[in-house]
């Protein structure tokens, strides 16, 4: 064995050196074929990094396959409701201590931190004192919360800072520790920063601080029922950690037995809430929703497949080629006594080096372009990281190897069949251009232009899909409006002086030259940030074992409905004296009144936010349906209440001008400050800006960008698959196109012979890519807005595009083929 063994690694050798050899006489060949490859293979690496990113990465923390996420389910509410409430966190860590070793849970929220009479808005992650010891975090510096100071409560908290934020805000000064600030107006004490590698566990963004969640903390400040001591308030993220030897099923049981006996001790607030247990990595972006990443991701893998595929099928033409010069010496090695097998690993080999250089091309590639996307931020903290790892090393070594062993495959098989003496016979000469080797080379070309035609299609639907994204209405009017979002709570205001200074603001506003109207709401559309209600309609009751609707909601000031130009289809807008001193009012959205009150009209209907008993809500107008939460959402119900009545310390300023927005940023952001320099101004920009985020255009702008780079890349890899084979058809057609000549045929007919060929391959491919790109798209449906996946305008213009590409690239080496000369092709021959 050990000799056998030696023999074989010796012929390896041999055989990797004579590979090495034939490469560096190709010095073309392998650029070509690198090139080829490396764009296929960095297409198929960009996306694979993407998904790795988002994921397929591991949290960086102790163990990260044992962390589960707890996730809540409830009926009929909006965007998944899959929080806990601290009530219900406190029993569940009491009472699931058999299959979790730890459970812990955090909210992400905004807040104010003051230092060096500076204040901002930093984004705030309140945990457990668990927290970090659950996962097994370490501090970079200092220390981390501990598990005590969950429990207790004080004026001076430990705040630990994100590494980051650490850099930016205080320079990476190791002797921060100890340092006393403010966050919200409430004193804190600097204990720690959080290593490098840990950015918190919200997905897709990075955390600056870390503040203690206990019993007296007020999650969602000002919002209704938002303390930690209402069961009913689920606004915490809950997470565990699994015991040892415990499986996932037996999770779940454990915490279905919790969440019934939960709801039979509080039936008001968890009846008909169930509890899942789910792997941390499945739960990304949400748990328990419909994960349109994911989706995506593997969508776009799948075109970033057929883009190497099409790399595939002209690098396997390109060596199938050459296979026919390298018959010869095929057929010599065979008759020396090189087995069939050792004349197929011979040309494997060969091919596999020259993908493994081409993946090296493409690992390049797709580094350049997850550097870029990663180096996008969409808004605020929101951070994309897309930076590689094993997995995609290992990942583009794998497609690198099977594309060489694909590309490899038929040449070595058709070399290994090569016999000395039709070689000799032949006099070196090639098949004829009606062989089998052309057969499958033209099979080859209706695969590339097919494929081809089926990326062009579905990214021409992306761009359109973004472009009439871009047209579409969204319930109001975005143009010639800039949008400031303040908290005067984050520098310590109580809810007297946050009145005052929001009244002389738009005061102070409204005389800015320039500006057409001001109105003040708690948020704007796809802005990230909501308020959802418990909803109970009078004389509806909810049925048994069922919580009640939960439904989105905003609050809104006067004007906001003229300012934003949302039209009023029933009823009345909110006024100045729709203040706390009268009975509280409600405009509703078109879905919402069609839900609740079909077929009547919804003014003078009351609702409740608290209770089936009151205190209740008047309906004074119904508004058009609008885009809330995401671009791509479904109509949803939506209401508005008037913001005296339903008090916002952070809101968003709204202000539409005359002249372009851009120019009021300035003058709005001096207003601001001299009222108050010290409050921090959050997302000061104009309404077309703050759509570019991840609720809005975002995810369908940078799935046009991708699809449309690889539509590109397929286009350009088919019509250099149609000119090489065009062009090699012609090379083998020379005696053939000589003889006609000499018998009479002109300059024309040469070239109708030739395009005809190509035109003919052009066509078979442009149909198998119709019936491929008719299908595809269908299939990916859901992902197009404001387009229908068939539409006619998308395939006719890509197919047209295609086609006179494809054209040009047949007709080049056709009329090089009209200049034979018939002495010199005869003679040749």
């Amino acid at each position: 064995m050990g000799s056998r063994g030696a023999v074989l690694l010796a012929t390896l050798m041999q055989d990797f050196r004579h590979a090495f050899r034939i490469v560096r006489k190709s010095p073309v060949l392998v650029a070509v074929v690198t090139i080829t490859l490396g764009l296929g293979i960095g297409a198929n690496t960009t996306i694979f990094s993407v998904l790795n990113g988002f994921l397929l990465r591991p949290l960086p923390v102790r163990a990260p396959e044992e962390i589960m996420v707890l996730a809540t389910e409830q009926k009929d509410a909006p965007l998944g409701s899959y929080f806990f409430s601290y009530l219900d966190l406190q029993d569940f860590k009491k009472q699931a201590g058999g299959q979790f070793s730890d459970i812990f849970g955090y909210e992400a929220n905004f807040a104010g931190l003051s230092a060096d009479n500076k204040a901002e808005e930093v984004a705030i992650n309140y945990v457990t004192g668990n927290y970090f010891s659950a996962l097994g975090v370490k501090p970079l510096l200092g220390r981390l919360i501990l598990p005590s100071e969950g429990e207790m409560m004080s004026d001076d908290r430990p705040l630990v800072l994100g590494y980051s934020y650490w850099e930016k805000r205080f320079g990476g000064d190791p002797s921060i520790l100890g340092k006393q600030v403010h966050v919200d107006g409430r004193p804190a004490t600097i204990v720690g920063v959080a290593p490098k590698e840990f950015e918190g566990l919200v997905f897709a963004a990075e955390m600056d601080c870390y503040l203690p969640l206990n019993k007296g903390t007020t999650l969602q400040a000002d919002s209704p029922g938002g303390s930690a001591q209402n069961r009913g308030a689920r606004h915490i993220r809950a997470l565990g950690r699994l015991q040892r030897g415990t499986n996932l099923a037996q999770a779940q049981q454990a915490v279905t037995v919790i969440g019934e006996r939960l709801a039979e001790q509080y039936p008001v607030t968890n009846k008909g809430i169930k509890f899942h247990v789910i792997p941390e990595r499945l739960s990304r972006p949400v748990p328990l929703g419909t994960n349109i990443i994911l989706v995506i991701a593997i969508l776009f893998l799948l075109l970033a497949g057929l883009v190497l595929l099409l790399a595939c099928l002209n690098v396997a033409n390109i060596l199938a080629a050459r296979a026919m010069v390298l018959r010869r010496e095929m057929a010599v090695r065979a008759a020396l006594g090189a087995g069939r097998f050792r004349l197929i690993r011979l040309v494997l080999i060969e091919s596999i080096f020259l993908a493994v250089v081409g993946g090296a091309v493409g690992v390049v590639l797709g580094w350049l372009a997850s550097s870029w996307l990663s180096a996008i931020h969409p808004v605020g903290n929101v951070r994309l990281n897309f930076s590689f790892d094993w997995k995609v090393f290992a990942y583009s070594l794998a497609a690198a190897v099977f594309t060489g062993i694909v590309v490899g495959l038929w040449p070595a098989l058709r070399s290994s069949r090569t016999d000395l003496n039709s070689v000799l016979r032949e006099g070196g000469r090639s098949d004829s251009a009606g062989g089998f080797g052309q057969r499958i080379r033209s099979f080859l070309v209706v695969a590339q232009v097919g494929g081809s035609l089926t990326v062009l299609i579905v990214a021409g639907l992306f761009v359109r899909s973004l472009a009439g994204m871009q047209r579409m209405s969204l319930g109001f009017d975005p143009d010639n409006v800039v949008n400031a979002v303040l908290d005067p709570h984050q520098i310590g205001y109580d809810a007297q002086r946050t009145k005052d200074f929001y009244r002389e603001l738009q005061t102070r506003i409204g005389k800015l030259p320039g500006l057409q109207s001001v109105s003040f709401a708690f948020s704007y559309p796809m802005s990230g940030y909501f308020d959802t209600a418990n909803f109970y309609v009078e004389g509806q009751p909810v049925p048994a074992g069922q919580q009640p609707p939960t439904v989105l909601y905003n609050s809104v000031g006067p004007g906001y409905f003229e300012n934003m130009r949302i039209p009023l289809l029933q009823g009345r807008a909110p006024v100045e004296a729709d203040d706390e001193t009268m009975p509280s009012v409600a405009l509703v959205n078109q879905t919402m009144a069609a839900r609740f009150w079909p077929n009547q009209s919804p003014l003078g209907k009351r609702f409740s936010l608290s209770a089936s008993t009151g205190p209740f809500v008047r309906v004074i107008g119904v508004v058009p349906d609008g885009k809330y939460t995401f671009m791509g959402e479904t109509p949803q119900p939506y209401f508005y209440l008037p913001l005296a009545q339903n008090f916002r310390s952070k809101r968003v300023l709204q202000v539409r001008s005359l002249i372009r927005p851009e120019y009021l940023r300035t003058q709005v952001r001096r207003e601001i400050q001299s009222l108050d320099p010290g409050l921090p101004i959050s997302d000061l920009q104009t309404m077309r800006e703050a759509l570019g985020g991840p609720g809005g255009f975002f995810i369908f702008r940078m799935g046009a960008i991708l699809a449309g780079a690889m539509g590109v890349l397929g286009m350009i890899l088919a019509v250099v698959g149609v000119y090489g084979v065009v062009s090699f058809t012609a090379s083998q057609r020379t005696q053939e196109i000589g003889i006609r000549m000499a018998l009479g045929a002109n300059r024309a007919n040469v070239l109708v012979l030739i395009l005809r060929q190509g035109c003919t391959l052009i066509l078979f491919g442009i149909l198998a890519g119709l019936i491929l790109a008719w299908t595809v798209s269908r299939g990916m449906a859901s992902l197009f807005v404001g387009v229908s996946a068939t539409d006619p305008l998308t395939f006719s213009v890509v197919t047209l595009l295609l086609t006179a590409v494809a054209f040009w690239a047949c007709y080049i080496p056709a009329r090089r083929a009209t200049g034979v000369q018939p002495t010199i092709a005869l003679r040749g021959e």
